[in-house]
Formats: structure tokens, C-alpha cells, sequence
């Protein structure tokens, strides 16, 4: 799959490899409007399997009806297998389909019914029957990433206990493919493996995992291990089939982002601003998510410089950076500051699932504030200080909860989406956006209860802040990030600063709402790299 040259549209692209192999541009199967994703080739090379969903601002396939069509492999009449619901909302497309061995079947992601986890089931290509392979429960999110084992005989697949921190699971297989067994974990959450690919023995699958390649016996003998020399940044990996004289080809995608945070100086709140914006933290990894503390002295944000994702303090320009926490897990993000100054909260899959945190600003070892079986993330404290606002999966949606900062038992507060929130200044309304991937809209609700009023369309992420005159917000109306200004007096946007670039992950303001922190994707970089004779 390829957005094209001008990056606008996800079709399916074949490119030739290989020496005496012509080298020219790929050559393009699909022109729908639609995006289409997943392209997985069958064993025999007759067709390439994909599926179709509606256009997304992503570029990635999102919740509702999808198609699963095959196309000949240098292009032709496309064929109509089935339809499928996947409800998969997620920055990077998760994999959803998966051949059978001998070419006449495939293991697909669909929906068993609404309100259900997605499972795996395997379509006939002659009849488009489905047979349902896996069956999760509540809280899982559900099964995706299917890899059928070159002898037929087994299934590994990734599960999500509630929509992140992935495990992979291996299903034993009859010798029509339905399922022969319970399906066995082999990975535990906390390293949120993903894109499984079998090796020609049917012994051993390699995965991607925190930036890095890794193989593991699915006998259950021995931890994964990473793959030594190849794999830095790699994720999907794919392994060809055994040919006479050809030994075995790992095709995989090395992925490297850098991720900045950039700074604008306003002349007032909600006023224009009358200079470019500038960097202000950096490094060659991901620097995202900063928040200015209570006096604007220092900064929290999160980044991976370090290698794993981790919590850091630096001054406002980058300077003096201090890793306030070790948690050495993928998934340790979101930082913000105590009322005093005196405590940071952040979320952490260390344990296997996002969980809330905090730690002390001047460092120390961080305290568990949540323990429940549904992700928790994107804390954030009340005004006062007594309680830490955060997303939670604990009713199978995310909606807003709290709990006391000093600990115990958590409340929920919305009754719609929710994923990021942050209360007023003056304590009395709490604000918060629905989705972790795209606009959204933005809804106050009174601390006290009541019903939520919609105040902003559009608002990307958790790009907010939310000031005693008004609401700095990011907005991407036609694929552009802009920096806009809700006045609560004349309850109208302004346009403070435009052609900001790919902004997206958290905002920040000063105390005094003059100068302002935004994370900018400056670099994104897939390659498709190659490694010769592998085993």
C-alpha cells in the first residue's frame, strides 16, 4: 500500500525486485477513491488480496464496512470476496487479512456482532462463508494480525486486551483450518508485539516490538529475542517461501519518525502572532507532548531519546533535559503537572496495560494511582489539585473518569467518548475531546454533573488548552494545522497562526497564554529494506 506521490490517496502498488528484475515505478492496481489497504499476496501468485474502506483523513482504515477484494498482480478485473465491519481505529493500519496455505481460503478481522471484540474468521473464496476461528471476551479489544504457518497447522494472531499493549496468541489448526485447540498466549502485553511472520519451518515467528525485529519459538521454549544486526526500527516483517536455489528473503519496514516541539511567541492571548514559530526542544527521536509547568519555568514532555519512551523535564528551550522516569515501556506518555508544581502524572503500559502514574517533579520512584482491566490514560489534574481526570475503557468505550490524586476509587464523569480532558481555570467545567486519532469535537461539562454541551468542531487530538479568556486549540481543516482561539466572550475563533505543518500531539501555553508549545511531526521516513539468505 502506497499513498503516491502526492500522498493523497492509499492504493495497491507492485514494484519489481531483485536483480534482471526491470527497475522503474511501481506499478499501481488500484484508483478507487476508497482506501485501499492490507495487500497480502496469495502462495500460488495468482492474486493479491486487499481490503476497501471509506476515505479517512488517516490514511487508515477506520471503523465501518469494508470490503475484502482480490486483484491479479499486474493489475486487472478486481474481484468482490465479502464484506466485513472492522471498528480498528489506530494511527498505523493494523494487518486484517491473511492467506491459507493452499490459496483457497483466508483468515480475516470482522466484527461477530455489535458490541462484541472483532475476531478471526476464515472465508471461503469459492462460497465467501465465514467460520468463526477466535472468540474474545470483554474486555479485549479484540484479534487482528493473523499469520497462517507455512504447514497449515497452526495460527499465531495478536490480541489486544483493550486496545493497546498487544500480546500474540497461537491457535492450533485442523486440517480444514478450523480452529483444534484454545488459543495460548505467548507474549505478555508489556511488549506490545505486533505484525507476526512465520519462518519456513513452522517453528518460530518473528514480530515487531518496541522499534526492533524479534523471533520466538512457538513451542513456548525460550523468551524472544531480538534479532541481531538487522531490525533497528523495523516493523512488519515478512519472510519468502523457500525456492529451489533461492534461499529465504526478510522483507521488513524500517519506520523512523522525528517529532519536534516548537514554539510560537503571541503578542496577547488570541492575538495574531507577528513572527514564525520556532524549534525549541529537539533531538534525532520523538520529543512530543510538552506541557509548561504551573510557573512556566520548566517543561515536561515525553520522548524516546533515550530509547525506550520515557517522562523528561527541560527548560523551555530545550535546555538542561533531565529523564525524570525509567519505566522502560513502549508506551510511557501524556505528562502534566500538579497544581503546585510539586507532582507529575503521566500514563504507562509497563504492567502490561495503560495505567495512570504519578511521580515527583524533582524525581523518585513513580506511584501506581489506577489498577483496573481497562486502559487508563491522559491524566490530567483538577484546579484544586484532589483529583487526577483520565480516559478509561472500564464501561467498553473510552469515557472521562477521575480519581483522588492521594488515591482510591475512581468516578466516572461523562457518559459520551471521551479521551482528553482538562478542567477550567476556575474549576467549574471540565472539557474534553473524543478521539485519540483524528478532529473531534470538543464538550464541556460542568464539574458537578449534568449534561455535556458541544462547544468546538474539529479539534485535532488532545491539541488544547484551556485559559480563563478562551481555548487555544489545533484545528487541520484541509490537511493543514492551524492554532485557533475560542474567546468565551464573543464565543468566536481566531486564527492566531497558520501553516504550522503536521501538528497533532499535544498543546501548551505559558501561564501568561503568550507563548506556546506545539509537537510538529517533522520527519517521517518508511523504507522497505531487504536482507539476503536469512534464517
Amino acid at each position: 500500500m502506497w499513498t503516491g506521490p502526492r500522498q493523497d490517496n492509499a492504493d495497491i502498488y507492485v514494484q519489481m525486485i531483485g536483480a534482471g528484475s526491470p527497475v522503474g515505478e511501481p506499478l499501481r492496481l488500484t484508483t478507487d477513491p476508497g482506501s485501499d489497504q492490507n495487500p497480502v499476496w496469495s502462495p500460488d501468485g495468482r492474486w493479491i488480496a486487499f481490503l476497501r474502506g471509506k476515505p479517512s483523513q488517516s490514511l487508515v482504515l477506520g471503523a465501518g464496512q469494508t470490503e475484502l477484494r482480490l486483484i491479479p498482480p499486474l493489475g486487472g478485473p478486481q474481484r468482490k470476496v465479502a464484506e466485513l465491519r472492522v471498528r480498528w481505529i489506530t494511527p498505523i493500519a493494523p494487518s486484517l487479512i491473511a492467506w491459507c496455505p493452499a490459496s483457497n481460503c483466508l483468515i480475516v478481522t470482522d466484527s461477530p456482532g455489535e458490541g462484541r471484540p472483532v475476531a478471526l474468521f476464515l472465508v471461503s473464496l469459492d462460497t465467501g462463508e465465514k467460520k468463526q476461528l477466535t472468540f474474545p471476551q470483554p474486555p479485549v479489544f479484540g484479534d487482528s494480525h493473523p499469520a497462517v504457518a507455512p504447514d497449515g497447522r497452526s495460527l499465531v494472531f495478536q490480541r489486544n486486551p483493550s486496545g493497546s499493549g498487544a500480546e500474540l496468541y497461537w491457535l492450533p489448526l485442523g486440517n480444514d483450518l478450523t480452529a483444534a485447540g484454545e488459543p495460548r498466549r505467548l507474549t505478555l502485553a508489556a511488549l506490545n508485539a505486533t505484525h507476526p511472520a512465520w519462518m519456513p519451518d513452522s517453528k518460530e515467528v518473528l514480530f515487531s516490538a518496541g522499534s526492533s525485529l524479534w523471533r520466538l519459538a512457538v513451542t513456548g521454549e525460550g523468551a524472544p529475542a531480538r534479532l541481531p544486526f538487522v531490525g533497528e526500527d523495523g516493523m512488519m516483517p515478512a519472510v519468502s517461501r523457500p525456492q529451489a536455489g533461492q534461499p529465504p528473503r526478510l522483507i521488513y519496514v524500517r519506520s523512523f519518525t522525528d517529532r519536534n516541539i516548537w514554539q510560537l511567541q503571541i503578542p496577547a492571548p488570541g492575538v495574531p502572532r507577528p513572527s514564525p514559530p520556532i524549534v525549541s526542544i529537539s533531538s534525532t527521536r520523538d520529543d512530543e507532548g510538552a506541557q509548561f509547568s504551573p510557573d512556566g519555568r520548566r517543561v515536561v514532555f515525553g520522548s524516546n531519546r533515550s530509547g525506550e519512551r520515557e517522562i523528561w523535564l527541560a527548560d523551555p528551550d530545550g535546555s538542561d533535559a533531565v529523564q525524570l522516569t525509567s519505566m522502560g515501556a513502549e508506551g510511557t506518555a501524556s505528562p502534566r503537572w500538579s497544581p503546585d508544581g510539586q507532582t507529575i502524572a503521566f500514563n504507562s503500559n509497563v504492567d502490561g496495560q495503560q495505567e495512570i502514574y504519578v511521580v515527583p517533579a524533582g524525581g523518585g520512584k513513580p506511584r501506581r494511582l489506577t489498577s483496573h482491566q481497562s486502559n487508563d490514560l491522559q491524566p490530567s489534574f483538577s484546579r484544586d489539585g484532589k483529583w487526577i481526570y483520565f480516559a478509561s475503557e472500564r464501561t467498553g468505550e473510552f469515557q472521562i473518569w477521575k480519581s483522588p490524586a492521594s488515591g482510591g476509587d475512581a468516578v466516572q464523569v461523562s457518559r459520551n467518548v471521551g479521551v482528553a480532558a482538562l478542567e477550567a481555570p476556575d474549576g467549574r467545567d471540565v472539557y474534553y475531546t473524543q478521539t485519540p486519532v483524528e478532529a473531534s469535537p470538543l464538550w464541556r461539562l460542568s464539574a458537578s454533573g449534568g449534561e455535556p454541551v458541544k462547544v468546538l468542531d474539529g479539534v485535532v487530538m488532545r491539541a488544547f488548552v484551556v485559559l480563563a479568556r478562551g481555548i487555544y486549540y489545533i484545528d487541520r481543516p484541509e490537511r493543514a494545522s492551524r492554532l485557533q482561539f475560542f474567546d468565551f466572550a464573543t464565543r468566536k475563533s481566531t486564527t492566531v497562526a497558520g501553516n504550522l505543518g503536521d501538528v497533532r500531539l499535544g498543546l501548551t501555553a505559558s501561564p501568561d497564554g503568550r507563548t506556546i508549545l506545539c509537537t510538529r511531526l517533522d520527519s517521517a521516513v518508511d523504507d522497505l529494506m531487504m536482507v539476503e539468505n536469512f534464517r
